[in-house]
């Protein structure tokens, strides 16, 4: 159909214009306050899935090497006796076996001395190569956890107790390992989580 040339086209009002666009604003806004929650779930599920991969692969380590902790002191680099495992209630370190080394190629042991210990809000292992160590000897230092607000140890001895230190400082003869390892580690985000790792090869009776 063609227009008449006396038809005139009829456009769309200023206030047409203007609910028109208060409504596209309006649905903007929704929209973008929509995506970024997603995005916020997104990235705070991700977090979540990253802090459980790490605790898990902090909880391997200590599993691993507590359960094959012995009894082997060593020479530090002031060259000072070391025994096979001292305790304190912030950090621990001792000798443990199980350090891979498929057919001794390579030029190490399969023992390693390993301290567990809590540094700037980072739950840390460290390591050595070598046992007996000089005073050049350094250290390899891996961050197992973050946002650590708390680490606590505690021993438990043949009687079924728990104590802060190992050895006991009440006791002045005390096996060279204890039974078992209790940690407890406060992270930022998830609270205070609370495990216990026993060393093999002694049987003993648990007191709270």
């Amino acid at each position: 159909m063609f227009m008449q040339p006396n038809q005139k086209m009829r456009g769309f009002t200023l206030l047409e214009i203007l609910v028109a666009l208060f409504i596209f604003t309006i649905i903007a806004i929704i929209m973008t306050r929509a995506l970024h929650m997603i995005f916020e779930s997104q990235t705070h599920t991700e977090e979540n899935s990253a802090r459980m991969a790490a605790l898990q692969i902090a909880t391997l380590y200590l599993e691993h090497d507590l359960t094959q902790a012995i009894d082997r002191p060593i020479m530090n680099g002031s060259n000072e006796r070391e025994a096979a495992f001292i305790g304190k209630s912030d950090n621990f370190h001792f000798t443990h076996g199980g350090q891979a080394n498929p057919q001794a190629q390579l030029d190490r042991s399969t023992l390693q001395r390993v301290n567990y210990r809590m540094a700037d809000q980072h739950f840390t292992r460290e390591t050595w190569q070598v046992l007996d160590q000089i005073s050049t000897s350094k250290s390899d230092q891996r961050q197992l956890l973050d946002k650590v607000t708390e680490v606590r140890f505690e021993y438990l001895d043949d009687k079924g107790k728990y104590s802060n230190s190992w050895p006991p400082q009440d006791k002045t003869k005390a096996p060279p390992l204890p039974n078992a390892v209790r940690v407890h580690l406060t992270l930022a985000h998830w609270g205070t989580i609370t495990q216990i790792y026993i060393i093999p090869g002694k049987a003993f009776v648990t007191r709270q």
